[in-house]
């Protein structure tokens, strides 16, 4: 047998490209307001505080001047970027062309990057023109040694409606939730098999719809420490996602690279939470 024969082995490539498993969309950016073209470094939102109306009791009496109460909000623009180059060599010997595939998975890590950014902005500081504004401890639940319970929910949609920051004044309630989550909620004696909740869940491994005023979004993005994990409710006047520039890719040749092909992908976006009531931060523990 001629030692050579291994010559004459064919090595066979694929024709595609399986991606692994990852989020690929924004599952956040939906459910924020959108202040879209923004020009410069930061944008202002502007609030509008609460007036209270005064009793008339004198005839012909003066207008009365109240002062309207204003505060201010910043958005602050981050630029984010992804690349990539494929040798024309690459092509031949994988015999398919993995430029739209690699423009795929980097427009999924700019949407991942999204959902960061807007969740950094749920629980972290918000720049004001009187400094940085923290999340209140009253807009926060304790962890309490429990996961996700009813009794959390109950008492986060509580604090919306002390509010005035729930449907009855026009607000679209969300919260999120993790599988560990998930798993907590089935566990929860307190729900029933008629629960809705429950139910979806037990039937289908997964809840759409609404149901205690919230529309649940699944995530395993927000903040977890190896022991507690930090759930997040919110309206969705209560953050702002701001756009310079929203996803954007370029596929074209580098002539100092061989004329081989850059895939490059960027976005110019920031986050702040525009009001605190509007914002609640539900601590569950959850095992690694």
């Amino acid at each position: 047998m001629s030692f050579q024969i291994t010559e004459a082995f064919v090595q066979q490539y694929a024709d595609n490209f399986r991606h692994l498993a990852q989020q690929m969309q924004s599952r956040f950016e939906p459910h924020v307001a959108i202040e879209p073209n923004i020009v410069g470094m930061s944008k202002s939102i502007n609030r509008l505080g609460q007036r209270t109306a005064q009793r008339r009791t004198q005839r012909h009496g003066d207008t009365p001047i109240n002062d309207q109460p204003h505060s201010t909000r910043f958005v602050d623009l981050f630029d984010w970027e992804d690349g990539d180059m494929i040798d024309d060599q690459d092509k031949i010997r994988m015999l398919v062309d993995p430029t739209s595939e690699y423009v795929k998975a980097m427009v999924s890590s700019l949407n991942r990057a999204k959902d960061d950014v807007i969740i950094s902005a749920m629980g972290g500081n918000s720049r004001a023109t009187t400094g940085n504004i923290i999340l209140p401890a009253t807009q926060k639940i304790a962890v309490g040694g429990t996961g996700l319970t009813k009794a959390k929910i109950i008492q986060a949609r509580k604090l919306f409606l002390r509010n005035e920051a729930d449907n009855h004044n026009g607000e679209e309630l969300f919260i999120t939730y993790t599988a560990a989550a998930a798993a907590d909620i089935l566990a929860d004696e307190t729900l029933t098999s008629a629960d809705y909740l429950a139910g979806k869940f037990l039937q289908e491994g997964d809840v759409e719809g609404k149901w205690m005023g919230f529309t649940w979004v699944p995530s395993e993005r927000t903040p977890y420490d190896g022991s507690t994990r930090r759930l997040y409710a919110w309206a969705k006047s209560g953050l702002t996602l701001g756009k310079g520039q929203d996803i954007t890719t370029k596929v074209g040749e580098d002539p100092g690279k061989g004329f081989n092909v850059r895939v490059y992908a960027k976005m110019s976006i920031g986050s702040v939470r525009v009001e605190e009531e509007k914002v609640v931060e539900i601590s569950v523990t959850e095992a690694a």
